[in-house]
């Protein structure tokens, strides 16, 4: 028996960082440890909670082709390793990680058979709206944001194998471990 990756997408705002701490906590998958070049923080133990690299270590990576997804955030590089995916694949457990469309697809790609996309989508733009404001975000940004909702939830839609509307976080993490539990690849409308 193999492992299965299972990858949150969705917009920024929606939960998806929430919902995979949660199944994380619980224990209903195991974590993907991701990369940055930001310095450890005191609570933090190296190739437990990060891989820390410096910057020229992240660049050379990445320039081989080691990341599956990498991005800059807040002035760091933080990226997804695809050894750290093969490995997850090799075990015989269920791992889940939120990446972006891009990396969503390139996982899906490498590994059609073991990956689940879980698209993970708000109730309606007034609801991410309510959310982007409750985590501080700045009016342009959020602006920003919401013009780009319309056409991310299409892309989700495109992408994931599986849809779950969040409008109330209990119910849409109670389908999130129905769908870890049972593995599903099907593509539809979980209910709300």
């Amino acid at each position: 028996m193999t492992g299965r990756i299972f990858v949150l997408i969705g917009p920024s705002g929606v939960g998806k960082t929430t919902l995979a701490n949660m199944a994380q906590g619980d224990g209903f998958a195991d974590r993907i440890i991701t990369c940055t070049t930001r310095a450890p923080r005191p609570f933090e133990t190296p190739g437990r909670d990060y891989f820390f690299f410096t910057l020229d270590e992240f660049t050379s990576r990445d320039l081989k082709g080691a990341f599956v997804e990498s991005e800059w955030i807040h002035g760091h590089r933080y990226g997804v390793l695809v050894r750290e995916l093969s490995r997850a694949l090799q075990s015989e457990h269920r791992a889940l990680i939120s990446l972006g469309y891009g990396g969503a697809e390139r996982v899906k790609l490498l590994w059609p058979d073991q990956v689940t996309i879980v698209g993970i989508l708000p109730p309606s733009s007034d609801s991410l709206r309510q959310r982007l404001k409750n985590r501080g975000t700045l009016a342009d940004e959020m602006i920003l944001r919401l013009r780009a909702i319309e056409g991310e939830s299409r892309t989700v839609q495109a992408l994931a194998d599986v849809m779950v509307v969040n409008e109330h976080l209990s119910e849409t993490y109670q389908q999130l471990q129905k769908i870890l539990s049972t593995g599903a690849s099907s593509h539809h409308i979980a209910d709300h």
